[in-house]
């Protein structure tokens, strides 16, 4: 009888092993938070303007802090999108983890042009983790981090003062364009419904473009 067949190549790895509960944890967190970015990103407008706090609980990328640096105070701000922040780095580095090398050995089969950007990366990361981490605070160097296996007790805290810098940085670019940022949000206020409304619509069309696409690249 045949072995049943596989779209895994045989020369790529399988994920590391963790026990069942991490790896669901793992999952389910990296989960909720894509959800509640995307959310957050179609409520773009609305979250903005009424609820500035809830836009960076929901996503506390770079954009979302500039917009409402003119609406919180700087502390208040950094409470907020610090632990954000964190979580999807925490989330992203155990993605990373786990499956590290399964991605990579996709990426090489499917999308060589991104695989040699990862192989740079990682040449980057591998000489200097922890500037890396400080000065380059993204997903991407935190799955890194993951991939290669970082110690998690190395990697928080220094994972930690690099989204500091960020949203410190960020701050600093929201209070140099509070005055632009200011007059946009005083355009939209009367226009709020209409504004939210497209702005859900075009999340709409942007995850359907993006499924179709995965499923073509798969069917491929």
């Amino acid at each position: 009888m045949p072995a049943p067949s596989s779209d895994r190549a045989p020369d790529a790895p399988a994920p590391r092993y963790a026990p069942p509960r991490v790896r669901r944890a793992v999952i389910a967190l990296a989960a909720a938070l894509t959800v509640a970015g995307v959310g957050g990103g179609a409520l773009l407008p609305y979250l903005t303007i009424e609820h500035p706090l809830w836009l960076l609980a929901t996503s506390a990328d770079g954009r979302n802090i500039v917009l409402a640096t003119p609406r919180l105070d700087a502390v208040t701000l950094a409470l907020v999108a610090v632990p954000r922040r964190a979580l999807g780095m925490l989330a992203t580095f155990g993605l990373g983890w786990l499956y590290g090398d399964a991605t990579r050995a996709w990426s090489a089969r499917r999308l060589p042009r991104l695989s040699r950007l990862i192989e740079l990366l990682e040449r980057m990361f591998a000489r200097y983790p922890r500037a890396a981490l400080v000065l380059w605070p993204t997903y991407t160097t935190s799955a890194l981090a993951g991939a290669r296996g970082a110690p998690w007790r190395q990697f928080v805290p220094w994972m930690l003062v690099g989204q500091l810098v960020y949203v410190w940085a960020c701050v600093e670019i929201g209070a140099a364009l509070a005055g632009w940022t200011t007059r946009v949000v005083a355009w939209v206020s009367p226009h709020l419904l209409e504004a939210t409304l497209a702005s859900l619509g075009a999340a709409a069309l942007y995850q359907l473009v993006a499924w179709r696409k995965r499923r073509t690249r798969a069917a491929g």
